[in-house]
Formats: C-alpha cells, sequence, structure tokens
C-alpha cells in the first residue's frame, strides 16, 4: 500500500528559478501533514541556471548536475537516489490543489494491477483539461477529453487507459527497476507513453485519478525550457517509440469515445436519423472515426471533406465553408474538428441556423451537442 511515508517526489528542474518556488510554494500547501522526501535534480549545461540557493532549498534533497539531462535521465538519475519503495515525479512548472496527493495515493490503492497513475492535470490559462489519459489512432495519441473544462462530468471517475502524462507519474520503486526506468532514446516526448507500454507487458496498468488535480504550464509557457531549447527532438523522439513499439499499442479509438458517449447518452439526446458530416479534422485516418458513429446512433448519410491549412486551426468561420442553402435546411449536421474549441465565435452562423440537433466530434473524442459550444456551457 502507498502511503506519504514511502513515496519519494523527485522534481527534474532545468531552469528558471521563480517557476520551481511557486511551483514548491504549492506543493508544500498542499501537503499540510506527512511531508515525503523530496528530491530535486537540478540539471543544466549553464550550471547558474540551476545553482538553488541553500538557505531556500536546504529542507530537501538537491542534486546540480552540469549537463542536460533531459526529463529521462533526470528521472532515472533521481530514482537512483531513494530507498522509498514508491516514486513520484512531478514536473517542475506544476501547481497543485488541495488533496491532490491523497487522491493520488487513493486511486493507486483502490484498483488492481496499477502500474503507474497520472493526475487530471488542467491548463492554467482556461482551467481546460490538458492530459486527463491518452489512446491512440493509427498514427498519433489521442488525448482523451482534452480541453474540456475541469469539471466536466465525464472526467469525474477514474479511468485505466493505454498511456498517461508524465508530468505527474506514481510507481512502484520496483516495477521501475524491473523495466529499466525510462528510455533515454526519447528525450523531448513519448517516453511515458513507452513506460506504460512496458509496464503492460509486465500485466500492469495505467491508470489516471479523477480527484487528483494539478496545474501544468507546459506548452502554455512560450521559454519553457523544453519547447524553447529543445524542440527540436520532438520528431525523434516520437519516431523512436513508434519504432519501437508500433506493434505493441492498441488502436482504440472506439475506447477513447466511450467516456463522451456515456454521457452524451445521458443527456437523452434525440439523435435524429441522416447527418450530413461536414469533414474539417486534419487526421489521415479521419474515416476511421466517422465509421464509428453509426454505433453510437449517429447514422451519416453525406459527407464533405474540407481542407484546412493547419491542424488544431485556433478558429473555423463556418460561413465560410457551408453553403447558404445548406445552413438553412433541415438537414442534421456533424462537425468533425481536430478541436471543438475551434467552433467558438461564430455567433453569426449560430443566429441564422437552426443548430439544436447539430452534433460536434473532435480528433481527442470529445462528442458534443453544438449547442453547447454556442451558449458556452463547455
Amino acid at each position: 500500500m502507498v502511503t506519504k511515508e514511502n513515496v519519494a517526489i523527485i522534481i527534474p528542474f532545468h531552469k528558471n528559478i521563480e517557476m520551481l518556488r511557486l511551483s514548491i510554494h504549492t506543493l508544500e500547501e498542499s501537503i499540510i501533514e506527512e511531508k515525503p522526501q523530496i528530491i530535486i535534480i537540478a540539471n543544466n549545461n549553464d550550471f547558474d541556471e540551476v545553482n538553488l540557493p541553500k538557505d531556500e532549498f536546504d529542507r530537501y534533497d538537491v542534486y546540480k548536475i552540469p549537463e542536460n539531462l533531459f526529463w529521462p535521465g533526470a528521472i532515472n538519475f533521481g530514482a537512483h537516489q531513494t530507498e522509498k519503495e514508491y516514486l513520484l515525479f512531478c514536473d517542475p512548472d506544476l501547481f497543485y490543489t488541495e488533496k491532490w496527493l491523497d487522491n493520488l495515493l487513493d486511486c493507486y490503492n483502490q484498483h488492481k494491477n496499477v502500474g503507474v497513475v497520472s493526475a487530471k492535470i488542467i491548463n492554467p490559462l482556461n482551467n481546460r483539461i490538458m492530459d486527463f489519459g491518452m489512446g491512440y489512432n493509427h498514427f498519433n495519441t489521442i488525448h482523451i477529453g482534452k480541453d474540456l473544462p475541469a469539471n466536466h462530468p465525464s472526467t469525474l471517475e477514474d479511468r485505466k487507459v493505454q498511456a498517461a502524462c508524465g508530468a505527474v507519474f506514481l510507481t512502484s520503486h520496483e516495477l521501475f527497476k524491473r523495466v529499466n526506468g525510462i528510455d533515454t532514446s526519447m528525450p523531448y516526448i513519448y517516453c511515458d507513453n513507452d513506460y506504460s507500454v512496458k509496464i503492460a507487458e509486465l500485466g500492469f496498468d495505467t491508470w489516471v485519478a479523477a480527484r487528483s488535480v494539478v496545474y501544468h504550464k507546459g506548452s502554455t509557457d512560450a521559454h519553457n525550457s523544453k519547447y524553447e531549447n529543445f524542440k527540436y527532438l520532438r520528431e525523434d523522439s516520437k519516431a523512436a517509440f513508434y519504432a519501437k513499439n508500433r506493434d505493441k499499442i492498441k488502436i482504440n479509438i472506439s475506447e477513447c469515445f466511450s467516456p463522451m458517449t456515456s454521457w452524451i447518452n445521458s443527456l437523452g439526446l434525440p439523435f435524429q436519423y441522416g447527418y450530413y458530416l461536414y469533414n474539417f479534422c486534419t487526421l489521415l485516418d479521419s474515416e476511421e472515426y466517422i465509421k464509428f458513429l453509426p454505433s453510437i446512433g449517429l447514422s451519416v448519410i453525406n459527407q464533405q471533406n474540407i481542407t484546412l491549412p493547419q491542424r488544431d486551426i485556433a478558429q473555423i468561420n463556418l460561413c465560410d465553408y457551408i453553403s447558404t442553402r445548406m445552413i438553412y435546411s433541415n438537414i442534421p449536421f456533424i462537425y468533425f474538428v481536430d478541436t471543438f474549441m475551434s467552433l467558438y465565435n461564430n455567433e453569426l452562423y449560430y443566429k441564422i441556423r437552426n443548430i439544436s440537433n447539430d452534433i460536434v466530434i473532435d480528433r481527442q473524442c470529445n462528442i458534443l451537442p453544438l449547442s453547447q459550444i454556442k451558449n458556452k456551457v463547455v
């Protein structure tokens, strides 16, 4: 059984002491009693970036290393510095909420065959989900429920997933050793996904804890060292993951839809027969999503494929792509987009079209009534 006493929190740190100060402050505030061991792996070729003041950080176990270890290397180094039974990896740009740790530990203890548990990770700018478990389509990860409000009803239960975000990662020290830690051949992304693949081969599951909530700056920070200094490693890391694990991961689009289909069915919406589908999605395998729709009662009678200039485009002006004749038709529409967020701010379209029966799906397996986007319910 995992408890605060037998956990070591390991924080890899590369630069930005002010960010680390705030993160540590919220960490301390969130854990009032029984504080676990906290290890900081400060690593940077520029040693001045990791020269943490002793008087401020002397109550933590700080290791200063004058080289760039990247996330996997720092995590592996930190794991060797403790004898604690459980390891909890936490990024230095996390900000913690009340009882996040208690709820994370509860998730680990309440489920069987748990190999790793992550939290519900929230965007600090808009209070929407960044990560709450991942699955796979043919060429990319699916971030299940991405961009939904933090408290969306489809995200209120722990869920077993194929992969989870390594910004928060709780695992046993023994299991970590059995799989030789984190694969350093993926220094930028996918090394957390790879860890879940490795433990799955040993019969252990990956979970995300619905009540363990943390905020993560991540890509919202223009000066995040990962995105600012090492973005060139992105494609190599992804390629390394798929070269190693292509035959081990499961394409599970329908499973990724499951939390949203359960929720949308609970609304009691009367799906119409015969939807016209506008396919704005940029995925090469978008048809695999469309094939799934009839299984939940969304019958597509015709579709139009629309080419957009970039993935996850911020704004789709629907009046630019849908003809006047179709706007005024009574045919119900499905809008398949990369992100449902791109359909906000279509006020003219919403004024002239009756959207009461229209449905939106996106590449992260969100399914939403368009009326909820119009009314900013989601």
